[in-house]
Protein backbone atom coordinates (compact mmCIF):
# COMPACT_ATOMS: atom_id res chain seq x y z
CA UNK A 1 0.00 0.00 0.00
CA UNK A 2 2.50 2.56 0.96
CA UNK A 3 4.27 1.53 -2.64
CA UNK A 4 1.19 2.63 -4.33
CA UNK A 5 1.06 5.61 -2.82
CA UNK A 6 4.36 6.57 -2.91
CA UNK A 7 4.18 6.08 -7.44
CA UNK A 8 0.84 8.20 -6.99
CA UNK A 9 2.65 10.74 -5.39
CA UNK A 10 5.76 10.62 -7.65
CA UNK A 11 2.92 10.77 -10.91
CA UNK A 12 1.24 13.66 -9.58
CA UNK A 13 4.51 15.61 -8.87
CA UNK A 14 5.56 14.89 -11.99
CA UNK A 15 2.48 16.00 -13.60
CA UNK A 16 2.41 19.25 -11.57
CA UNK A 17 6.26 19.65 -12.75
CA UNK A 18 5.16 19.11 -16.43
CA UNK A 19 1.94 21.48 -16.25
CA UNK A 20 4.26 24.37 -14.38
CA UNK A 21 6.74 23.94 -17.20
CA UNK A 22 4.62 24.04 -19.96
CA UNK A 23 2.95 27.54 -19.11
CA UNK A 24 5.36 29.74 -20.88
CA UNK A 25 4.16 32.02 -23.08
CA UNK A 26 0.17 31.88 -20.81
CA UNK A 27 -1.37 34.56 -18.76
CA UNK A 28 -2.55 32.78 -15.43
CA UNK A 29 -5.92 33.26 -15.83
CA UNK A 30 -8.98 34.59 -18.03
CA UNK A 31 -8.70 38.19 -16.13
CA UNK A 32 -4.89 38.48 -16.62
CA UNK A 33 -5.10 37.90 -20.09
CA UNK A 34 -8.34 40.52 -20.97
CA UNK A 35 -6.51 43.43 -18.60
CA UNK A 36 -3.68 42.61 -20.65
CA UNK A 37 -5.54 42.70 -23.81
CA UNK A 38 -7.09 45.77 -22.95
CA UNK A 39 -3.96 47.46 -21.90
CA UNK A 40 -2.00 46.79 -25.05
CA UNK A 41 -5.04 46.44 -27.93
CA UNK A 42 -3.97 42.82 -28.38
CA UNK A 43 -6.33 40.19 -29.31
CA UNK A 44 -6.78 37.34 -26.57
CA UNK A 45 -6.66 33.77 -27.61
CA UNK A 46 -8.53 31.21 -25.10
CA UNK A 47 -7.26 27.41 -25.48
CA UNK A 48 -10.41 25.50 -24.20
CA UNK A 49 -9.34 22.31 -23.08
CA UNK A 50 -10.11 19.46 -20.33
CA UNK A 51 -7.81 16.85 -18.04
CA UNK A 52 -9.71 14.25 -19.39
CA UNK A 53 -9.11 15.36 -23.04
CA UNK A 54 -6.74 12.51 -25.11
CA UNK A 55 -6.34 15.24 -27.92
CA UNK A 56 -5.51 18.02 -25.56
CA UNK A 57 -2.90 16.19 -23.41
CA UNK A 58 -1.31 15.39 -26.58
CA UNK A 59 -0.88 18.82 -27.51
CA UNK A 60 0.05 19.53 -23.58
CA UNK A 61 3.09 17.21 -24.52
CA UNK A 62 4.10 17.59 -28.13
CA UNK A 63 2.86 21.47 -28.89
CA UNK A 64 3.08 23.75 -25.72
CA UNK A 65 6.37 23.30 -24.69
CA UNK A 66 7.94 23.84 -28.02
CA UNK A 67 10.13 26.98 -27.69
CA UNK A 68 8.71 28.86 -30.85
CA UNK A 69 5.47 28.01 -29.95
CA UNK A 70 6.05 29.61 -26.60
CA UNK A 71 7.57 32.37 -27.85
CA UNK A 72 5.09 32.83 -30.86
CA UNK A 73 2.20 32.76 -27.53
CA UNK A 74 4.46 35.25 -25.02
CA UNK A 75 4.35 37.98 -28.51
CA UNK A 76 1.70 40.18 -29.55
CA UNK A 77 -1.22 38.46 -28.35
CA UNK A 78 -2.67 37.70 -24.35
CA UNK A 79 -3.27 33.86 -24.57
CA UNK A 80 -4.64 31.88 -21.46
CA UNK A 81 -5.69 28.31 -21.29
CA UNK A 82 -9.31 27.46 -20.03
CA UNK A 83 -9.96 24.09 -18.39
CA UNK A 84 -13.63 23.81 -19.44
CA UNK A 85 -14.32 21.09 -16.20
CA UNK A 86 -13.12 24.03 -13.78
CA UNK A 87 -14.65 26.84 -15.71
CA UNK A 88 -18.10 25.99 -17.33
CA UNK A 89 -19.33 29.66 -17.39
CA UNK A 90 -16.54 31.03 -19.41
CA UNK A 91 -16.91 27.44 -21.84
CA UNK A 92 -20.33 28.63 -22.27
CA UNK A 93 -19.77 32.19 -23.14
CA UNK A 94 -17.74 31.26 -25.93
CA UNK A 95 -19.54 28.13 -27.46
CA UNK A 96 -16.53 25.80 -26.06
CA UNK A 97 -19.14 22.65 -25.79
CA UNK A 98 -15.86 20.41 -27.84
CA UNK A 99 -12.37 20.49 -26.94
CA UNK A 100 -9.66 21.30 -27.80
CA UNK A 101 -10.62 24.27 -29.16
CA UNK A 102 -9.03 27.85 -29.64
CA UNK A 103 -11.09 30.93 -29.74
CA UNK A 104 -9.56 34.53 -30.30
CA UNK A 105 -11.27 38.12 -29.34
CA UNK A 106 -9.94 40.71 -31.73
CA UNK A 107 -9.20 43.98 -30.15
CA UNK A 108 -12.54 45.17 -32.33
CA UNK A 109 -14.52 43.11 -30.24
CA UNK A 110 -14.59 40.09 -33.25
CA UNK A 111 -14.91 36.73 -31.60
CA UNK A 112 -14.01 33.75 -33.58
CA UNK A 113 -13.41 30.40 -33.53
CA UNK A 114 -9.92 29.15 -34.77
CA UNK A 115 -9.70 25.52 -34.23
CA UNK A 116 -11.44 22.45 -32.52
CA UNK A 117 -9.11 19.41 -32.63
CA UNK A 118 -5.56 18.76 -32.13
CA UNK A 119 -3.18 20.81 -34.17
CA UNK A 120 0.72 20.22 -35.01
CA UNK A 121 3.43 22.64 -33.51
CA UNK A 122 3.44 24.06 -37.21
CA UNK A 123 -0.11 24.40 -37.68
CA UNK A 124 -0.57 25.64 -34.04
CA UNK A 125 2.29 28.58 -34.60
CA UNK A 126 0.85 29.30 -38.43
CA UNK A 127 -2.55 29.81 -36.62
CA UNK A 128 -1.09 32.44 -33.77
CA UNK A 129 1.35 34.36 -36.28
CA UNK A 130 -2.38 34.28 -38.51
CA UNK A 131 -4.22 35.94 -35.73
CA UNK A 132 -1.16 38.42 -34.60
CA UNK A 133 -1.22 39.68 -38.69
CA UNK A 134 -4.69 40.19 -38.60
CA UNK A 135 -5.40 41.91 -35.18
CA UNK A 136 -2.69 44.24 -36.71
CA UNK A 137 -4.37 45.08 -39.51
CA UNK A 138 -6.97 45.92 -38.09
CA UNK A 139 -4.96 49.16 -36.72
CA UNK A 140 -6.55 49.34 -33.90
CA UNK A 141 -3.96 52.02 -31.94
CA UNK A 142 -2.30 51.09 -28.96
CA UNK A 143 -3.32 53.04 -25.58
CA UNK A 144 -0.58 55.93 -24.61
CA UNK A 145 1.33 55.04 -21.29
CA UNK A 146 0.60 57.31 -18.34
CA UNK A 147 3.34 59.99 -18.23
CA UNK A 148 3.36 60.40 -22.36
CA UNK A 149 2.23 63.63 -24.39
CA UNK A 150 1.21 63.17 -27.61
CA UNK A 151 3.02 66.37 -30.02
CA UNK A 152 0.35 67.69 -31.84
CA UNK A 153 2.37 68.25 -34.86
CA UNK A 154 3.42 64.56 -35.15
CA UNK A 155 -0.07 63.21 -34.00
CA UNK A 156 -1.37 65.03 -37.19
CA UNK A 157 1.77 63.97 -39.51
CA UNK A 158 2.24 59.88 -38.68
CA UNK A 159 4.70 59.10 -40.79
CA UNK A 160 6.87 61.85 -39.49
CA UNK A 161 10.20 60.23 -38.29
CA UNK A 162 10.66 63.39 -35.76
CA UNK A 163 11.08 62.98 -32.44
CA UNK A 164 10.97 65.85 -29.09
CA UNK A 165 11.74 65.83 -25.56
CA UNK A 166 9.70 68.43 -23.49
CA UNK A 167 10.42 68.77 -19.98
CA UNK A 168 12.44 65.23 -20.16
CA UNK A 169 8.71 63.52 -20.62
CA UNK A 170 9.29 61.73 -24.37
CA UNK A 171 6.63 62.61 -26.75
CA UNK A 172 4.83 59.38 -27.71
CA UNK A 173 4.40 59.23 -31.56
CA UNK A 174 0.76 57.66 -32.89
CA UNK A 175 0.91 56.00 -36.48
CA UNK A 176 -0.38 52.64 -37.97
CA UNK A 177 0.36 49.16 -38.21
CA UNK A 178 2.51 49.07 -41.22
CA UNK A 179 1.28 45.61 -42.60
CA UNK A 180 1.78 44.18 -46.11
CA UNK A 181 -1.28 42.59 -47.56
CA UNK A 182 -0.57 38.86 -47.54
CA UNK A 183 -0.60 36.90 -51.19
CA UNK A 184 -4.12 35.23 -51.35
CA UNK A 185 -3.34 31.49 -52.50
CA UNK A 186 -5.66 29.89 -55.51
CA UNK A 187 -7.51 33.14 -56.20
CA UNK A 188 -9.44 32.75 -53.39
CA UNK A 189 -11.06 29.58 -53.78
CA UNK A 190 -11.48 26.77 -51.24
CA UNK A 191 -8.10 24.38 -50.80
CA UNK A 192 -10.28 22.39 -48.80
CA UNK A 193 -12.93 21.43 -51.66
CA UNK A 194 -10.91 21.93 -54.58
CA UNK A 195 -8.64 18.63 -52.61
CA UNK A 196 -11.47 17.06 -51.49
CA UNK A 197 -14.26 16.95 -54.28
CA UNK A 198 -12.00 18.46 -56.78
CA UNK A 199 -14.92 21.73 -56.72
CA UNK A 200 -13.83 25.54 -57.44
CA UNK A 201 -15.49 26.89 -54.55
CA UNK A 202 -15.04 30.59 -53.49
CA UNK A 203 -14.10 31.03 -50.12
CA UNK A 204 -15.17 34.01 -47.73
CA UNK A 205 -12.13 36.69 -46.86
CA UNK A 206 -13.75 36.91 -43.81
CA UNK A 207 -12.50 33.02 -43.15
CA UNK A 208 -9.24 32.56 -43.69
CA UNK A 209 -5.79 30.96 -42.26
CA UNK A 210 -2.20 32.15 -43.51
CA UNK A 211 0.25 29.70 -44.42
CA UNK A 212 3.86 30.16 -45.29
CA UNK A 213 3.00 33.57 -45.76
CA UNK A 214 0.03 32.94 -48.01
CA UNK A 215 -3.70 33.71 -47.33
CA UNK A 216 -6.20 31.25 -47.92
CA UNK A 217 -9.66 31.50 -47.67
CA UNK A 218 -12.66 28.97 -47.12
CA UNK A 219 -16.04 28.35 -47.94
CA UNK A 220 -17.02 27.49 -44.16
CA UNK A 221 -15.34 27.24 -40.97
CA UNK A 222 -15.33 23.45 -40.92
CA UNK A 223 -13.12 24.01 -44.00
CA UNK A 224 -11.09 25.75 -41.92
CA UNK A 225 -10.46 23.47 -39.06
CA UNK A 226 -9.49 20.73 -42.12
CA UNK A 227 -7.24 22.73 -43.46
CA UNK A 228 -5.25 23.54 -40.34
CA UNK A 229 -4.77 20.03 -39.50
CA UNK A 230 -2.27 19.86 -42.11
CA UNK A 231 -1.94 22.63 -44.25
CA UNK A 232 0.84 21.15 -46.37
CA UNK A 233 -1.80 18.29 -47.80
CA UNK A 234 -4.20 21.35 -49.31
CA UNK A 235 -1.54 24.02 -50.24
CA UNK A 236 -0.78 24.45 -53.81
CA UNK A 237 2.93 22.50 -53.68
CA UNK A 238 6.06 24.89 -54.22
CA UNK A 239 3.82 27.36 -53.02
CA UNK A 240 1.75 27.55 -56.16
CA UNK A 241 4.97 27.94 -58.25
CA UNK A 242 4.72 25.80 -61.94
CA UNK A 243 7.63 23.22 -60.90
CA UNK A 244 8.53 22.75 -64.59
CA UNK A 245 10.29 26.19 -64.39
CA UNK A 246 11.38 25.83 -61.17
CA UNK A 247 13.37 21.96 -62.09
CA UNK A 248 14.52 23.62 -65.76
CA UNK A 249 15.29 27.45 -64.50
CA UNK A 250 15.45 27.04 -61.30
CA UNK A 251 12.88 30.14 -61.78
CA UNK A 252 10.17 30.47 -58.79
CA UNK A 253 7.57 32.03 -61.08
CA UNK A 254 3.52 31.79 -59.86
CA UNK A 255 1.15 29.09 -61.79
CA UNK A 256 -2.09 29.85 -62.62
CA UNK A 257 -5.23 27.84 -61.21
CA UNK A 258 -6.04 27.25 -64.89
CA UNK A 259 -3.60 25.23 -65.57
CA UNK A 260 -3.56 22.91 -62.34
CA UNK A 261 -3.12 19.29 -61.94
CA UNK A 262 -3.11 16.84 -58.91
CA UNK A 263 -0.50 13.91 -58.56
CA UNK A 264 0.38 11.85 -55.65
CA UNK A 265 -2.85 13.57 -53.97
CA UNK A 266 -0.64 17.26 -54.13
CA UNK A 267 -1.62 20.45 -56.60
CA UNK A 268 0.40 21.80 -58.74
CA UNK A 269 0.12 24.96 -60.91
CA UNK A 270 1.62 25.43 -64.32
CA UNK A 271 2.36 28.50 -66.28
CA UNK A 272 1.02 27.15 -69.41
CA UNK A 273 -1.22 24.33 -70.85
CA UNK A 274 2.50 23.19 -72.22
CA UNK A 275 4.14 22.94 -69.03
CA UNK A 276 1.27 21.09 -67.62
CA UNK A 277 1.40 18.52 -70.19
CA UNK A 278 5.30 17.95 -69.77
CA UNK A 279 4.78 17.86 -66.05
CA UNK A 280 2.51 14.86 -66.87
CA UNK A 281 4.54 13.47 -69.07
CA UNK A 282 7.34 12.38 -66.10
CA UNK A 283 6.18 13.81 -62.93
CA UNK A 284 8.94 12.63 -61.12
CA UNK A 285 11.28 14.24 -62.31
CA UNK A 286 9.41 17.47 -61.12
CA UNK A 287 8.64 16.48 -57.46
CA UNK A 288 11.49 14.10 -56.18
CA UNK A 289 12.88 17.84 -54.68
CA UNK A 290 10.99 19.81 -52.27
CA UNK A 291 11.82 23.40 -52.75
CA UNK A 292 12.35 25.65 -49.45
CA UNK A 293 10.90 28.85 -51.45
CA UNK A 294 9.58 31.86 -49.80
CA UNK A 295 7.15 34.41 -50.55
CA UNK A 296 9.47 37.52 -51.26
CA UNK A 297 10.99 35.25 -54.12
CA UNK A 298 8.19 34.62 -56.60
CA UNK A 299 7.97 36.44 -59.47
CA UNK A 300 5.07 36.91 -61.86
CA UNK A 301 1.34 36.98 -59.82
CA UNK A 302 -0.69 33.92 -59.58
CA UNK A 303 -3.81 36.38 -60.82
CA UNK A 304 -3.60 37.77 -64.72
Amino acid sequence: MRSWLLICGVLITAMNSSCTAQQVGWQSGYGEAKARATKESLPILLHFGAWYCGPCQRMERDVFPDAQVQQTLGGEIASVKIDVSHEPDLASQYGASTVPRDVVVFPDGTVETLNVGYMSKTSYISMLRNVISRSQQMGVPKPVEPGSRINPQVAANPTSEASEKTGGVPVATVSEPTVESPMIGLEGYCPVRLHAKREWTPGFDTITSDYRSIRYQFATESDREIFLQNPAEYAPQDLGCDPVLLTADLKAVSGNIRFGAFFDRRLYLFRSIENRDEFKQNPLKYTHIRSALRVDQIEGSQIE
